[in-house]
C-alpha cells in the first residue's frame, strides 16, 4: 500500500522495533484506518480542500503520541476504536474504508476517479440512455456523483447523522437535502455513443435541466437556462471518452469542466437543484445509478 502515512514520525513510535509483533499490529492498524487502498493519496492531500483538517490532524497526531508512550496495547486499543469516530474526517472513506484508485462502469467499460477534486469520493455510477425512433436505446454517457465526505457532514449531520446508512438511503429527505443544501458535490459525464455532437448534448440539457428549472421556480427562470447552455460552445468536440465535470463549489457556484478545462462558472442555487435533481432526485435518469449514488452517500454520513 504505497503512498500511505505512517506514525513513524510522531514520538513513542520508536518504541516498537520495526518488524516486531506490536510494531506489524499497530502500523496496519494505523494504515487501516488513515490509509486509502490503490489509490494512495494521503491524509495531507485532503488539507488542501478543507484547510481546518490540517489543524485536526496535529491534535490527533499529539493524541496518537501520547497514546503511543502508553504502550503498544493501549496505542492497538486506542487506534482500533479511533476508525469510525475521531479519524472519520481524516480517512478518504470513514463507513468505507477504502477508496480505489480507479472504477470501471461495468456496462459500458468507462472508468471514473475514486477521488476527484483532491477531496470529493465516488458514490456511485449510472447511465443516460435514449431511445432512437422508440426502438432502439443507446447510451448517451454514463455519470459518476463524487462528494465531499466533510462538506456532506458539515451541512448534514445535525438533522442526519444518528441515522444509519441503511435509514438514510431510504430517505427521501435525505436526498432532498444533498441536492438542496450547498454541499460539495460533482457530476461527472463521461460520453460513450461516439457521434454525439455538441449542439445535441446542449439541447438534452435544455430539455432536462430547462424542464427541472421550470418546475423549481414557477417558470421564473430569466435567462438562467441560456446562460448555462452557452458554456457548450459549438466548436467543443465530444468523442467517445471525453468527460464532462459540473461542480457545485461553495456559494452555490456551479463549474462546468470538459476534460479538466473550465468553460463555465455560475453562480445559482436554482441551477445546481435543477442539475442534481436529475441524478438523485424523486425522478432521476437511472434509478439504478441512484440506488448505487444513495448507498455511498449514505455511507459517508451514517453511522453504519
Amino acid at each position: 500500500m504505497s503512498g500511505i502515512p505512517t506514525p513513524s514520525g510522531l514520538s513513542g513510535w520508536g518504541q516498537f522495533p520495526a518488524g516486531s509483533n506490536n510494531w506489524t499490529r499497530v502500523s496496519q492498524r494505523w494504515k487501516a484506518i488513515v490509509g486509502v487502498g490503490t489509490a494512495a493519496a494521503t491524509v495531507a492531500g485532503l488539507t488542501l480542500c478543507t484547510p481546518h483538517l490540517a489543524a485536526q490532524r496535529a491534535a490527533l497526531e499529539q493524541t496518537i503520541s501520547q497514546t503511543l508512550m502508553g504502550g503498544s496495547e493501549l496505542a492497538f486499543s486506542w487506534l482500533k476504536n479511533s476508525s469510525s469516530s475521531s479519524f472519520a474526517a481524516l480517512s478518504l472513506n470513514a463507513g468505507l474504508g477504502q477508496v480505489e484508485e480507479e472504477v470501471v462502469e461495468p456496462k459500458t467499460g468507462m472508468t471514473f476517479p475514486g477521488v476527484l477534486n483532491k477531496c470529493q469520493l465516488l458514490t456511485g455510477t449510472g447511465l443516460r440512455t435514449k431511445s432512437i425512433l422508440g426502438l432502439k436505446k443507446i447510451t448517451v454517457y454514463t455519470f459518476g456523483v463524487y462528494a465531499d465526505p466533510e462538506s456532506l457532514r458539515g451541512k448534514l449531520s445535525a438533522q442526519y447523522g444518528s441515522m444509519t446508512s441503511d435509514e438514510l438511503k431510504k430517505n427521501p429527505g435525505f436526498y432532498k437535502d444533498v441536492i438542496e443544501k450547498d454541499v460539495g458535490l460533482t457530476v461527472r459525464l463521461v460520453i460513450v455513443y461516439g457521434n454525439l455532437k455538441i449542439g445535441s448534448m446542449r439541447s438534452a440539457f435544455e430539455e432536462s435541466v430547462g424542464g427541472r428549472i421550470k418546475k423549481f421556480s414557477n417558470g421564473e427562470d430569466g435567462d438562467l437556462l441560456s446562460r448555462f447552455t452557452s458554456a457548450f460552445k459549438d466548436d467543443i468536440k465530444l468523442p467517445r471518452g471525453t468527460s464532462i465535470d459540473l461542480t457545485r463549489l461553495p456559494g452555490y457556484v456551479l463549474q462546468t469542466k470538459i476534460d479538466g478545462k473550465e468553460v463555465g462558472n455560475l453562480q445559482s442555487a436554482l441551477l445546481c437543484r435543477s442539475l442534481f435533481d436529475l441524478y438523485i432526485g424523486d425522478d432521476p435518469f437511472d434509478k439504478h445509478g441512484k440506488e448505487s449514488i444513495g448507498l455511498g452517500l449514505a455511507s459517508l454520513l451514517g453511522s453504519n
